[in-house]
C-alpha cells in the first residue's frame, strides 16, 4: 500500500499529518462532514490511542519480515524474506531476497533493497544493475518529517490522524484468538484508493507491535507482510542508513526532479514495489 514504501514499508509499507481541518460553516452553504474524534470508551479509539502511546516510545526497530504477493490473474505467488531496520524520525532500510525462486549455482536469488536516508530514497534494481535515487518530499505543514510512508504509519502516526485519513474498523480474528487485534482499513481519499482497496493491520495485544499487514491492490492482487520477529530499542548502525556505494558494475541513477506535466519535486515511491517498479 502507499504507506508501504513502502515499510517498510512497508512500508509498507503507506501517512500522518497534512489532513485538512474542519473549516468554519459559511452561511448559505452545506456544512462539511464532521471531523472524526476519539472516544476512549470506544474499543477502536481506545486501541488507536494505546497504539499511538506505545509507538511514541519507540526510537529504533529491527524486524524479520516476509512478503507474500499473489497475482490473482496469473495465479502466481512470490515470497520474499528479509529484514527491516528503522530509526526515528525517518531512517529506514529494507533488504529482501526471494525464497521460492530456483537459481543457478553461480547466481544469487533475486533480491530487493531500499534505503531511506531521510532526504533521499534509494531503490536497488538488480535486473538493470542500477540504484535509483529519489528525493524525499519536504515535511508537510505542521509535520516534523516527511511521513508519507508505511514505517511512519506503523510507528509514528497519530490516532486521530489515522481515523481522519482512513475508515477503520476493529474486526474479529479467528475464534479464541486473544493474542492479536485486527483492524480493517479502507481508504478515504482518491490518492489512497489508487494504492489499495482495503487493508488489515494485525497488532500484538501485549506490545501493540505490528504482526501482519495485508492489503488488496486496485487490480485485485494481494500482498501480505508478516513480521514474525520484531525488537525495539536495539542499537542500530547509522551506516545502514547512508547513501550506498554502487557495487562493481552498478550505477546510481537520479530520478528527475520534475515530470513533463507537473512542476515540483518528484516524489519518492509511495509503494515498495519489486524491482522499484
Amino acid at each position: 500500500m502507499g504507506k508501504l514504501w513502502i515499510i517498510v514499508a512497508a512500508g509498507l509499507l503507506a501517512t500522518a499529518a497534512g489532513y485538512a481541518q474542519q473549516p468554519p460553516t459559511v452561511p448559505g452553504k452545506t456544512p462539511p462532514a464532521a471531523v472524526p474524534t476519539l472516544d476512549p470508551r470506544n474499543p477502536l479509539d481506545a486501541l488507536l490511542m494505546r497504539w499511538e502511546e506505545q509507538m511514541a516510545k519507540i526510537q529504533t526497530v529491527e524486524a524479520k519480515c516476509t512478503r507474500t504477493s499473489i497475482d490473482q490473474v496469473f495465479k502466481v505467488v512470490e515470497v520474499f524474506e528479509g529484514k527491516a531496520k528503522y530509526m526515528k524520525p525517518n531512517l529506514a532500510m529494507l533488504e529482501m531476497s526471494q525464497k521460492d525462486k530456483p537459481t543457478a549455482k553461480d547466481k544469487p536469488a533475486p533480491f530487493e533493497k531500499y534505503i531511506c536516508t531521510g532526504t533521499f530514497f534509494y531503490v536497488y534494481v538488480p535486473s538493470e544493475k542500477v540504484i535509483r535515487v529519489y528525493e524525499m518530499p519536504p515535511p508537510k505543514p505542521g509535520a516534523p518529517v516527511a511521513n508519507d510512508n508505511f514505517l511512519s504509519f506503523l510507528f509514528g502516526i497519530k490516532a486521530l490522524d489515522a481515523k481522519i485519513r482512513y475508515d477503520l474498523h476493529l474486526v474479529k480474528g479467528p475464534p479464541d484468538d486473544k493474542w492479536y487485534y485486527y483492524v480493517k482499513i479502507v481508504p478515504r481519499s482518491q490518492e489512497d484508493k489508487q494504492d489499495f482497496q482495503e487493508a488489515r493491520l494485525v497488532l500484538t495485544a501485549s506490545t501493540y507491535m505490528p504482526r501482519e499487514l495485508w492489503f488488496k491492490q486496485p487490480n485485485g492482487n494481494e500482498v501480505k507482510w508478516d513480521i514474525p520477529a520484531i525488537e525495539s530499542g536495539v542499537t542500530l548502525n547509522r551506516a545502514d542508513f547512508i547513501a550506498p556505494t554502487p557495487p562493481p558494475g552498478w550505477k546510481l541513477e537520479r530520478a528527475p526532479k520534475t515530470n513533463p506535466t507537473v512542476q515540483g519535486p518528484a516524489p519518492a515511491p509511495r509503494i515498495v514495489r519489486p524491482n522499484g517498479k
